[in-house]
């Protein structure tokens, strides 16, 4: 019940969230934070930073989910991974469409001609991880390892989603509505998890 409440309570923050962007209440702080993140710009950060969004796209995921497949053995789980990118993928297409938000034309250091908000680099990565996450706690791995591979998987999450900004192709208030709507979206998927498994089996 409490991943339930935690889900509910993630989507009423998205809409909060899609609410201050649609009305522009948020866009002061969008700016001030660009403004932040800008400081930072320079060749070096430039080339890392090209690399790590890649692991936010469409290829980088679709690679990262083939070597997945290196340590996730168990058919089930596999295409409980495979099916949740997916839905999430087309979800994000969905929003997309619907809130149509322009993106920032500030200083854009990588083309983007989609709609802007919900940010589905954040997206992809916030499901993807999230759920390599939920398969590693279910996995007899040692504890240490756990929280290892969880520190990593947290640390690319946010450096993808810190690149997104940085690049000058989203705003703050669009990684925020990805997290939001990324991480309930694998809270409640998790929820059917036992149910689905013990159908396909």
């Amino acid at each position: 019940m409490i991943q339930f409440f935690v889900a509910i309570l993630l989507i009423l923050l998205f809409f909060l969230i899609l609410y201050l962007v649609i009305t522009k209440k948020i866009e002061k702080i969008d700016h001030q934070f660009y403004q932040k993140v800008a400081k930072k710009i320079n060749h070096t950060n430039t080339f890392i930073l090209k690399k790590i969004t890649f692991l936010g796209s469409a290829p980088g995921i679709i690679i990262s989910i083939f070597i997945s497949f290196f340590f996730i053995k168990n058919g089930f789980d596999r295409q409980f991974l495979v099916i949740s990118v997916i839905g999430e993928a087309i979800l994000n297409n969905l929003i997309k469409m619907i809130v149509k938000r322009i993106r920032p034309s500030i200083n854009p250091l990588v083309v983007e001609d989609s709609p802007s908000f919900p940010s589905g680099h954040t997206m992809s990565t916030s499901v993807f991880y999230s759920l390599l996450i939920f398969f590693l706690w279910n996995s007899p791995i040692v504890l240490i390892i756990k929280i290892m591979l969880t520190i990593f998987a947290i640390l690319i999450m946010l450096s993808v989603m810190f690149s997104r900004i940085y690049l000058g192709v989203h705003y703050l208030s669009d990684i925020l509505g990805g997290i939001c709507c990324g991480i309930s979206y694998v809270l409640l998927i998790t929820l059917l998890y036992p149910e689905l498994q013990f159908l396909w089996i």
